[in-house]
């Protein structure tokens, strides 16, 4: 399951997703430093129509959860590692509709280690979560602290 996104309709709707994790002085990297921020770029695009065939993703309201996890290989740390909502009225109501955000992973939030991230994309309209997700199985990652 490195990517997936499941939508309302799956026979009229599709989307994609994908991650970059991106080191303190803004080069793609998977080996970290403990002491300073780090980021994961989320990208995801939703193309399609809806169970009538009528209305495409462009009609659509509600807004998006983006969250970012890390699970330990081996024992160790898991954590939530950022989380931001983005309205789905940051983008034009057309279809495809594309969106990117930037998560911040905050100086030491995790121990020195290797982890596996994953990044969730959930929707919910007018406060209520609805049947539709995506999901980003990223790589596995080296947190480090200089001696």
């Amino acid at each position: 399951m490195p990517h997936t996104f499941d939508t309302l309709d799956p026979e009229h709707m599709e989307g994609v997703i994908g991650l970059q994790v991106i080191d303190a002085d803004q080069d793609p990297n998977r080996v970290l430093e403990y002491n300073r921020d780090w980021f994961i770029k989320v990208d995801w695009t939703l193309t399609g129509k809806d169970q009538s065939g009528r209305q495409d993703v462009g009609s659509l309201g509600g807004e998006w959860s983006i969250s970012a996890v890390a699970e330990s290989i081996g024992p160790g740390q898991e954590a939530v590692l950022d989380t931001q909502t983005v309205p789905l009225s940051n983008q034009p109501a057309t279809s495809p509709r594309s969106y990117t955000t930037t998560l911040t992973v905050p100086a030491q939030k995790l121990e020195p280690g290797a982890y596996k991230l994953t990044v969730l994309v959930n929707y919910s309209n007018l406060g209520v979560p609805k049947r539709m997700a995506a999901f980003a199985e990223g790589p596995v990652i080296q947190i480090f602290k200089f001696a």
